[in-house]
């Protein structure tokens, strides 16, 4: 897809989300249901006994009513919009209070209409602020009570009085789910609906089985070219994609299997609740397989990415594994335990196992990561940056496993496992992040020409950044931070804020930003097609051409700016003072630049000089090749480049050599022998001058007789050439030929002679008599 076919597919989805914002239906809200449910989220907020269910179900019925309310209030803006015009098309009330009957009863007129369309809209903005008061309330509430639930005190599991009833709770709770699909298939209703969805479930069991068994194969025949790469960038990405295609296959069969028993109806509401969520019990099992493969992979002659040896990297690959096992465990036990069949010490006896379990493997994960500092890549000094992220990583893992460890012991179950769990999920994270980044770099590799270029490109730091911006709010999930609490952040966001009047939104933004771009590409398309369709034919010179094109991107750029601003709907008129204010403080700081700005502008127009003009200014002699607004770049005949502030060439003294014209005079200066024919030395020096390709007839050269010298009789050659460009050329070629003719001729070329007088000459004498 092309960069136009792309803007204009963002311009129509932007162009219809606009569209459909502005057709919506209005909602009147039920103001008296509102009273009620504010009284009594008031006076449950009041009360403080309410769970964190129940909290957070109260929370999202006020949402829901928030969203009504604001839709309420930004409704009807355009017809607002039109009656304020109408009544200011009428103008003031006259200061003597009397106008015409007829103008007075159609102001009375809009002001009833305008009332009548704000009315709903103040109501609607009351009780938006109510409910976001109350939801902000129970926001902190909620975030009461979850500290109070970390730093709750309960049993101690070193009790072993505490470990028979654990154990006997937890078999119970296991053979009750066991026994009730028993009992639900000995049901004949459940039974008989059972076998009425047989087929279903026989089809979901046949996918699933078929995925399971065929689902590698398919995968690796897709993956079979870019496997065989003999590029090291292709055989890593396959390796990526492969696993990952494995993780999705394993995945959607677990879904497959949980769906088929979810249409049987053997199960129990507990037992709903667990293969409702399945796949996100069994997620961390078979994501820590993938991850544990590609951190550390199995065929040695891969490249692992934590640069591990041999029997480290195995250690390290069956201890992610493990911890993925627990983590697993964790999640499922909290399902159980959410069920309310567990005491405070059967739940303590479960966190410190599974806290010990994992405790233990994190301790040595983070040990055999942090023994890397006294590996062979330390030593070498390889790779230092993500050398020492990877040891202080297991640093950090090492110490957090302990404290987990401690807590669970001293009885702050809740803490412990709500801290190991989220160090783990949130390195599990990194380490994907870790693998896709290099998967990333590799596909660009692998999609340029030049693999190293590409796979070091910008393009994939750019998206490795967007992958990193996604990731966020799934880190701040795992952090602890409510969904509901994102989804406040991301409503403020889309919200967007208020400067100085002007309201800005991710929405307009995007508008802005899509239709300035669309208005520079068009620029830049005109440019193109008048420098190589249409200034092209004509006689205008080069720099001539190059002013109009300038010229025209200006002008689209700024035209582009004031489209975007004004299709964005935003109002500029409240920042016009602090802009004013601004532009004065910004015009003495930046004046210099400023003055360039304008000189640059005054070039294009007046065109004193263009690009490939030579020229001289402040001492420097060389090309013109490029004016930009600020400054104008000259190369030099060393082939060194000069930047002018645009300011010199407007105020200074410029020579140009060749404006409007690249004809210029050269003048060759000779000297020949007091005693010679003078008119000889002419006629034999002016034919040199007339018989040059270059020289211009019309004016013709001349040789001129330019005086009596210290030394010689003092000639020049004076030519125009037809381009004095080659100026140098020509001088040297006509040296060349003025020696030659004045050699063949017998005339002589002086040079300077000089007679040295000794004033002392015996004391040559006495040195030299002197004996050595």
């Amino acid at each position: 897809m092309n960069l136009s076919k792309f803007f204009l597919i963002v311009w129509l989805g932007l162009w219809a989300t606009l569209a459909s914002a502005q057709t919506s239906a209005q909602v009147t809200p039920d103001y008296s249901r509102w009273a009620a449910t504010a009284n009594m989220a008031q006076d449950t907020l009041e009360a403080g006994t309410a769970n964190e269910a129940f909290l957070t179900k109260l929370r999202e019925q006020l949402a829901l009513r928030r969203s009504e309310f604001l839709e309420v209030q930004n409704s009807s803006p355009a017809r607002l919009a039109i009656l304020e015009e109408q009544l200011a098309a009428l103008g003031p009330v006259p200061e003597s209070g009397t106008e015409l009957a007829e103008i007075a009863e159609r102001r009375a007129s809009l002001a009833q209409d305008i009332e009548a369309i704000n009315a709903p809209r103040i109501r609607a903005r009351e009780a938006y602020k109510q409910a976001d008061g109350l939801i902000r309330e129970i926001d902190a509430a909620l975030s009461a009570k979850q500290t109070e639930n970390l730093l709750k005190l309960g049993p101690s599991p070193i009790d072993l009085r505490l470990w028979p009833e654990a154990v006997l709770q937890i078999t119970e709770k296991l053979q009750s789910l066991v026994g009730n699909v028993s009992t639900a298939w000995n049901t004949p209703v459940v039974r008989d609906k059972a076998r009425d969805q047989l087929p279903l479930i026989v089809t979901l069991l046949l996918a699933a089985g078929l995925l399971l068994t065929q689902g590698r194969r398919w995968l690796a025949r897709a993956l079979r070219r870019l496997s065989r790469s003999e590029d090291a960038f292709g055989v890593d990405l396959a390796r990526y994609l492969l696993g990952l295609g494995q993780l999705v296959n394993v995945m959607l069969c677990v879904f497959l299997l949980s769906r088929a028993w979810s249409v049987s109806r053997l199960y129990d509401l507990d037992l709903s609740v667990l293969l409702q969520a399945a796949t996100w019990i069994f997620a961390p099992l078979f994501i820590s397989r993938w991850l544990a493969t590609q951190l550390c992979p199995i065929d040695e002659t891969s490249r692992s990415a934590l640069a591990l040896p041999g029997g480290s990297g195995l250690q390290a690959r069956l201890l992610i594994r493990w911890l993925g096992v627990v983590i697993s465990a964790m999640i499922l036990m909290g399902y159980l335990s959410d069920m309310g069949d567990f005491s405070s010490g059967t739940e303590a006896v479960i966190v410190f196992v599974l806290v010990s379990i994992a405790g233990v493997g994190t301790l040595r994960l983070g040990g055999l990561l942090w023994r890397q500092s006294h590996g062979p890549q330390a030593a070498t000094g390889a790779e230092q940056v993500p050398h020492r992220i990877v040891v202080r990583l297991g640093q950090g893992l090492a110490v957090v496993a302990a404290i987990c460890i401690a807590l669970a012991v001293i009885g702050y179950s809740y803490l412990a496992i709500e801290l190991l769990m989220s160090i783990l999920l949130s390195t599990g994270l990194l380490g994907i992040l870790f693998v896709t980044f290099e998967a990333v770099r590799n596909a660009f590799a692998m999609l340029s020409s030049d693999r190293s270029a590409g796979h070091d490109s910008l393009a994939a730091v750019v998206v490795n950044a967007g992958l990193i911006v996604a990731f966020l709010p799934v880190f701040a999930l795992i952090g602890g931070v409510r969904t509901s609490e994102l989804t406040e952040l991301w409503a403020s966001f889309k919200s967007g804020v208020t400067l100085g009047g002007v309201q800005l939104s991710p929405g307009v933004v995007l508008q802005l930003i899509v239709v300035f771009v669309i208005g520079l590409l068009l620029t830049r398309l005109i440019q193109r097609t008048l420098k190589t369709r249409i200034l092209a034919k004509t006689k205008i010179d080069a720099g001539g051409q190059n002013a109009i094109v300038s010229g025209i991107g200006y002008f689209g750029i700024f035209l582009a700016a004031v489209v975007a601003i004004t299709s964005a709907g935003l109002d500029l008129s409240s920042l016009a003072i602090v802009a004013g204010a601004l532009s004065v403080g910004i015009g003495f700081g930046l004046q210099n630049i400023v003055s360039n700005f304008v000189s640059g502008i005054i070039l294009l127009i007046e065109r004193p000089i263009s690009v490939g003009d030579w020229i001289e200014v402040g001492g420097n002699m060389g090309i013109v090749r490029k004016i930009s607004v600020r400054s104008t770049s000259i190369q030099t005949f060393d082939r060194t480049d000069v930047i002018v502030p645009n300011a010199d060439l407007v105020s200074g003294t410029v020579t140009n050599y060749t404006h409007g014209s690249s004809v210029g005079r050269i003048i060759v200066p000779i000297g020949v022998a007091y005693g010679n024919d003078t008119r000889k030395i002419e006629e034999l020096l002016l034919p040199l001058a007339e018989q040059h390709p270059l020289v211009l007839k019309d004016p013709a050269p001349s040789v001129v007789f330019q005086g009596f010298g210290a030394d010689s009789l003092n000639f020049e050659i004076r030519a125009l050439l037809a381009d004095i460009n080659y100026g140098l050329t020509v001088r040297s070629e006509l040296n060349h030929q003025v020696y030659e003719v004045l050699t063949a001729n017998g005339i002589e070329i002086p040079f300077g002679q000089r007679d040295i007088w000794i004033r002392n000459p015996e004391a040559l004498g006495a040195v030299r008599s002197e004996p050595s």
